[in-house]
């Protein structure tokens, strides 16, 4: 089930809080813009805003999203086939993980429109076919970069296509964001900048970047704390404090 961003938010400041230790002291609530996105209400003491931000790559979100669309278009277009052919397709390939690399200059209309071809193409490969099932020349040579079959231990067909990006470390890019925006505050106001599906480089990458970051901010901050929070490992990365 697609959770919504209430839902989503929750969860992570949840197991955040739980991390640093805020829960099971209090209770906590989504709330509405202009406000922060969670109101923190201690059993003893004031209460705490968070606003959260999400570190993610967006070439890396894109893609994802690409790949996504991809393996569904291919699973759609075996649906919609005549039960004839669908049913021989799906005996040919029951172990198998299909591979299919499109060029990458294609939109996705292009790519649904050129799947009978794809489908024909596969269909006339041999039984228990493995490994690179694409030259270059013949008429996918425009659309398709690569096709490969690999077969093991799998419930299939199953699809599968690329996702190669640049991932870029977006941190302190989605830490700044925030900077400038103007909440109306119950209490304290702290930010909380989680990691979920973006790779990340290695910790002594953009963690000291991170720090240098850090550095640059004083005592106009508008936030009284910052913390890089990830979900993966519900480990605390970073904090910063106004105070010190």
């Amino acid at each position: 089930m697609q959770l919504t961003k209430e839902q989503r938010e929750q969860l992570v400041f949840k197991n955040f809080a739980e991390t640093y230790g805020l829960l099971p002291c209090g209770t906590f609530s989504s709330r509405p813009s202009p406000e922060p996105d969670i109101l923190f209400m201690p059993d003893n003491g004031s209460p705490q805003a968070f606003e959260l931000v999400e570190i993610i790559d967006s070439d890396f979100s894109r893609s994802m999203g690409a790949q996504l669309s991809t393996k569904n278009t291919c699973q759609e277009h075996l649906d919609t086939l005549p039960d004839d052919q669908a049913a021989a397709f799906r005996r040919l390939y029951s172990d198998a993980d299909i591979f299919i690399g499109f060029r990458d200059s294609l939109t996705l209309r292009q790519r649904k429109n050129s799947l009978v071809k794809v489908f024909e193409h596969l269909m006339g490969l041999p039984a228990g076919f493995v490994g690179e099932a694409f030259a270059d020349g013949g008429p996918l040579y425009e659309v398709i970069d690569r096709i490969a079959i690999y077969r093991g231990q799998f419930i299939g067909p199953l699809f599968d296509a690329p996702s190669v990006v640049r991932v870029g470390d977006p941190t302190v890019n989605a830490i700044a964001s925030k900077m400038a925006k103007t909440y109306q505050v119950k209490g304290t106001l702290s930010l909380l900048a989680y990691i979920d599906i973006n790779p990340m480089f290695p910790d002594e990458v953009w963690l000291s970047d991170l720090d240098k970051y850090f550095l640059t901010l004083d005592e106009a901050c508008q936030f009284q704390g910052v913390y890089v929070y990830d979900c993966r490992s519900k480990s605390i990365k970073r904090t910063w404090h106004r105070d010190g």
